[in-house]
């Protein structure tokens, strides 16, 4: 009688705050400080030509296979939120992000 009453919530997850990561924890390479700011990366669909070349970067370059070996999850995360957080802004739609865990736990469909 009362099991809905123990059925898992979907949780809200806001990664604007990491997607913002993408200009706020820049390292110091030159290519890095030009091109990944604020101004460059205003959440538009043609941001995503900044994310495309640093994306390359990170796999031609040194410093960036460097990166990606010690680091690859942190990548993983902060590009994915920033091309989600573009399309968010961009579809003129409700959009909302959830912890995997809650809809995991709240669709039986993913059993």
């Amino acid at each position: 009688m009362f099991g809905s009453l123990n059925k898992t919530k979907l949780i809200k997850n806001d990664l604007k705050g990491i997607a913002k990561l993408m200009y706020q924890d820049v390292s110091d390479d030159n290519w890095d400080q030009e091109n990944l700011t604020k101004r460059n990366l205003d959440f538009t669909i043609e941001s995503i030509r900044y994310i495309d070349a640093y994306t390359k970067r990170l796999g031609t370059t040194q410093m960036g296979r460097e990166l990606l070996k010690n680091h690859f999850d942190n990548f993983v995360v902060r590009i994915g939120a920033y091309i989600g957080e573009v399309i968010k802004r961009n579809i003129y739609q409700d959009y909302k992000w959830y912890e995997y865990d809650s809809v995991y736990h709240f669709s039986s469909a993913l059993d």
